[in-house]
């Protein structure tokens, strides 16, 4: 994780500002919020936070307790101050155990596009931690790029950074496989902001349209 953790340092709050119109993510989060509906604080972990937009955020908003982990020293500076209610620490991104405050399963897990920088191994790997730290009647909800690949390198904001992708089906069939039942699968096409992509011109090189995946999973 090396490699990747220097881009997101270099990068900082530039990635949210490239990255900041994703509906869909705002959208699975409250699907995830539906689920948990009715609980008292609950808590969620956030797997790969980035800078605390928009999910750390929408979840502390909506009455979550969250947890955050990242790889980045400078994601998680920023996500100190976007979502100063939340807890974040420095962790790769498959070492998930004792992060619950109270030692307990957390009743909700995000991993927005941060798993697709892990070798597919190692995507196993962190989907079986999430399932280890998941309560039997919590939910999970993935985003990853729509692809085949498994860490082939690509340009992204003029850093070579590798990129693990899977089709929708091979995606749901990854995560039925791994302890999770796929409540529903959405498919959403991105492009870049076009008003960041005016703004930071050559940083923003190499970002291309993507079509985004967000799987909402319960436990099987």
């Amino acid at each position: 994780m090396t490699e990747s953790r220097a881009v997101f340092d270099r990068i900082g709050a530039t990635y949210s500002e490239a990255f900041a119109d994703k509906p869909g993510q705002l959208a699975a989060g409250e699907w995830l919020l539906e689920r948990l509906a009715g609980r008292h604080y609950p808590l969620v972990l956030d797997v790969g936070c980035g800078t605390g937009s928009p999910t750390a955020r929408q979840l502390v908003d909506a009455g979550c307790h969250v947890v955050g982990i990242d790889t980045s020293p400078v994601m998680l500076e920023l996500a100190r101050h976007t979502v100063p209610e939340a807890i974040f620490v420095e962790r790769d991104l498959f070492d998930l155990d004792g992060l619950h405050p109270t030692q307990q399963r957390f009743d909700g897990v995000v991993a927005f596009f941060s798993l697709l920088m892990l070798p597919r191994a190692d995507v196993e790997r962190a989907l079986d931690d999430v399932r280890h730290v998941l309560a039997a009647d919590g939910a999970f909800v993935l985003g990853m790029v729509e692809g085949d690949s498994d860490h082939l390198e690509r340009d992204f904001l003029g850093t070579k950074v590798p990129l693990t992708a899977y089709s929708r089906d091979a995606l749901r069939e990854l995560l039925q496989r791994h302890g999770f039942r796929v409540e529903d699968l959405r498919v959403e096409d991105w492009q870049p902001n076009a008003e960041a992509l005016s703004r930071l011109g050559g940083e923003l090189s190499g970002v291309q349209a993507q079509t985004h995946v967000y799987a909402c999973c319960t436990v099987v």
